[in-house]
């Protein structure tokens, strides 16, 4: 039996769906960015088999795994900073603290700072993954 095509096109469309906004519209389907998907759009989205839903459903959950991890390495992040902030006066910026950080403590503050400052962070973590 052969194997179903996947379109890739159709699966990166299905997980760009808004699921939950404008459900004062439920007939019209939305992008995650707000806009009305066209009428192309709409029509090919009708067309998703089973499997580009699986494999899109399956990105979605990567996503919000990454987004977790995302969230876990900037409270990481903050408790770095706030461990240093202690030790200084009130009115000290992020750059006093680094000046007094151990090396490994740095060194954890450079791995983090890319991640935690990305505008994408999502993109961030998919073309860092394996870092």
């Amino acid at each position: 039996m052969p194997q179903p095509s996947i379109r890739p096109d159709v699966v990166v469309l299905f997980t760009d769906v808004d699921w939950y906004g404008h459900l004062d519209d439920p007939t019209r389907p939305y992008h995650r960015d707000g806009r009305p998907f066209t009428i192309a759009e709409h029509l090919l989205l009708t067309t998703v088999t089973p499997e580009e839903e699986a494999a899109g459903l399956a990105q979605l959950r990567r996503e919000a795994d990454w987004l977790r991890e995302i969230d876990a390495k900037r409270q990481v992040f903050v408790d770095l900073l706030l461990k240093y902030f202690a030790m200084l006066p009130e009115d000290s910026v992020v750059p006093d603290a680094v000046a007094i950080m151990t090396d490994e403590d740095y060194a954890e503050y450079e791995r983090l700072l890319p991640i935690v400052t990305a505008e994408d962070t999502l993109e961030y973590w998919a073309e860092h993954a394996e870092d």
